[in-house]
């Protein structure tokens, strides 16, 4: 991975790191295309390096690399799906108790900040 890539990497992941309730699906969209961005360029990189480079130390890490990005675009993806899903059923049910939103409202809070810890170790590690 070239050192602008790295930067763009860390870039995101402080990005991801100010993500807070409530949850704004627009703004993790928008994370997890700038990620599949520097993820697009490291295949595009891997795959016009000569083959023996592929096999050598500086490939592995490409693909390590590369691994780790789409693990953060699939938890992305994930807590999108799940947190779109949440709407839907909110918009269909009855009203339901102040303790009970409370306790959803938690629940995702919590799940947001997994998310964030686990994308911004995923970034991390890749950009090494």
């Amino acid at each position: 991975m070239n050192n602008q890539r790295r930067r763009e990497l860390n870039r995101i992941a402080t990005t991801m790191e100010s993500v807070s309730m409530p949850v704004d699906i627009e703004e993790l969209e928008g994370i997890k295309s700038d990620i599949e961005s520097v993820l697009w360029d490291e295949e595009f990189a891997f795959e016009n390096m000569p083959e023996n480079l592929q096999y050598s130390m500086r490939g592995e890490a490409s693909q390590e690399a590369q691994d780790n990005m789409n693990e953060a675009i699939d938890l992305i993806d994930e807590f999108i799906s799940d947190y779109e899903d949440y709407e839907i059923d909110q918009i269909h049910d009855e009203p339901v108790e102040d303790d009970e939103d409370k306790d959803v409202e938690s629940e995702i809070e919590d799940r947001l900040q997994d998310l964030i810890s686990e994308v911004v170790s995923y970034l991390e590690t890749a950009a090494e």
